[in-house]
């Protein structure tokens, strides 16, 4: 029975109890001085206090209507929301139905009212208006580091969620990155922690969630963690917040873990099924975002191979013709001084031979940017076959054995082209300087896999002069920064020591390995 259909009249509160304690609604009598007068059971259940101490509490509800003023019995009036702050379990979404004051005697009046828990219906709202903005934001052409972080701030800024962190594989490379948090301070730091833990035998959610593909839900995490030595590194990280269970989240794209939405529920609050279902939505347009970022890079790549095989046409059969017209011009005038009597003729043999000169210094650098704008070697023959042919065309030209053990890379080379573009770089680059500066008589290219760090070594040995004295640690030539450069792209290295005692060189490439990797091996690597 609502409020409204209540015919005025004078009753005792023991009338009203009867009326009112089967009703499933909440219903509170509400004195001209706004505090509650008296509520049902069903009220007293939904505002999570005992009756007796709801009596004389400020009521939420804000009243409006004066006696004999308003809607008119049998009139629909307006549902109102508000916040009711007082209860056992935190704060509630009340919304409420004013009826028309009562005249309970000479001296006390009531407004009846009717209410019910909406706290749900708010939260989902606020999801709601959390995956537009999100939408919003996936659509825009921000970065995916934007992307992720905005985000995690609409994931935070829900109810009953302490802490928010988006870990995925980049769109370039192979490895899990942390790259969209909320709640956390600190949080460059948060990944090295992680994966300290894990080195320690600390058992990861995230990395569960993405290897069953599944959500995964861990309640009491905060506590196991604290009281496990193996997550040592990261209790006073995950002390900053107060939360209690964890929530990880897959990132799924065409049946493929993408990376994973981990969240941290705050203290005092369970992961609902509604909250599961708004993570589950949330994860679904990060997957879009994370995918979308992808196919974006992928497509400047092939753009970027196109543009450059179209520059090479262009200056072969363009540029490169003309040289050659430049150069046929100077040996006709070579031509021409020979028959010139006089002061003239050494002077345009001079010029001539000058301008000839420049022609072929032109077609050679022009021959070597033809060449560089190619589609790389690697992706043409594979990396194995391409590293063979350099080795025999550097046999041939220097005299020097090149002896390759680099099997290893079938297994542990790189999925992507132009990880195995710059391997391929900087294998020819450490050779070419090699039989170049050091005057070797052998030069070893050794690969291996280190499965445990997830990177490949490449070392090129040579028994040559060996690393100046003047320069243990490094040299600085353009070809050593070239190859620095290659390797930083990837997170890697490039290391030039002496090979034994002093006598020959050592260069050591240390590379990311995602070569024939399953999703599932990525996930496991992580």
């Amino acid at each position: 029975m609502a409020c409204s259909d209540l015919p005025p009249s004078q009753m005792s509160p023991n009338g009203w109890e009867s009326l009112f304690d089967g009703v499933a609604t909440g219903i509170a009598l509400v004195g001209s001085d706004g505090s509650i007068r008296w509520v049902n059971r069903s009220g007293a259940c939904i505002l999570h206090r005992p009756r007796h101490d709801l009596t004389g509490m400020a009521a939420p509800f804000r009243l409006r209507r004066s006696v004999g003023v308003g809607a008119e019995w049998g009139e629909e009036p307006d549902e109102t929301v508000c916040v009711w702050s007082e209860g056992a379990q935190g704060p509630r979404w009340l919304a409420y139905t004013e009826g028309v004051r009562i005249e309970v005697d000479p001296c006390s009046i009531v407004t009846p009212v009717s209410f019910r828990d909406v706290t749900e219906q708010q939260h989902q709202h606020g999801r709601i208006s959390a995956l537009a903005r999100t939408a919003a934001t996936v659509a825009s052409d921000s970065s995916l580091e934007k992307v992720l972080e905005a985000m995690a701030v609409e994931v935070q800024r829900s109810h009953g969620i302490a802490g928010t962190q988006f870990m995925t594989f980049a769109p370039r490379g192979d490895g899990l990155r942390l790259m969209g948090a909320a709640g956390f301070a600190e949080v460059e730091r948060f990944f090295d922690l992680l994966m300290a833990s894990r080195d320690r035998g600390a058992d990861l959610a995230t990395h569960r969630s993405m290897s069953s593909r599944k959500q995964y839900v861990v309640p009491g995490r905060r506590a196991q963690m604290l009281a496990d030595p193996s997550w040592e590194p990261l209790h006073a990280y995950v002390s900053q917040l107060e939360w209690d269970d964890f929530v990880s989240t897959p990132l799924l794209s065409r049946g493929k873990a993408l990376g994973a939405l981990n969240v941290y529920v705050a203290s005092g609050f369970q992961a609902t099924p509604a909250m599961l279902d708004f993570l589950s939505s949330m994860a679904e347009q990060a997957a879009l975002a994370v995918d979308y970022a992808t196919l974006i890079h992928q497509g400047r790549l092939s753009a970027r191979s196109e543009e450059r095989a179209r520059l090479a046409r262009d200056l072969h059969d363009s540029v490169v013709q003309h040289v050659f017209s430049i150069g046929m011009q100077a040996k006709a005038v070579q031509g021409i001084a020979r028959r010139v009597p006089g002061p003239y003729e050494e002077r345009l043999a001079t010029v001539a031979t000058e301008v000839t000169d420049l022609v072929e210094a032109v077609q050679r650098d022009l021959r070597g940017v033809i060449l560089a704008l190619q589609p790389p070697v690697s992706a043409k023959l594979g990396l194995l076959p391409a590293l063979n042919a350099l080795a025999e065309g550097i046999e041939r030209r220097y005299d020097v054995t090149v002896d390759l053990d680099i099997e290893a890379l079938v297994d542990g080379g790189a999925g992507d082209a132009d990880l195995r573009e710059d391997m391929y770089r900087i294998v020819s680059e450490a050779l070419h300087n090699a039989v170049k500066h050091a005057a070797p008589t052998i030069v070893r290219v050794i690969a291996e896999v280190d499965r445990a760090r997830g990177v490949v070594r490449i070392d090129v040995i040579d028994d040559g002069r060996g690393v100046s004295a003047d320069d243990p640690g490094g040299g600085s030539g353009f070809g050593l920064v070239s190859m620095r450069d290659r390797a930083s792209r990837w997170g890697g290295h490039v290391f030039l020591t002496a090979a034994h005692e002093g006598l020959g060189t050592r260069v050591r490439a240390e590379l990311p390995t995602t070569s024939g990797r399953t999703d599932q091996e990525r996930v496991d690597s992580a």
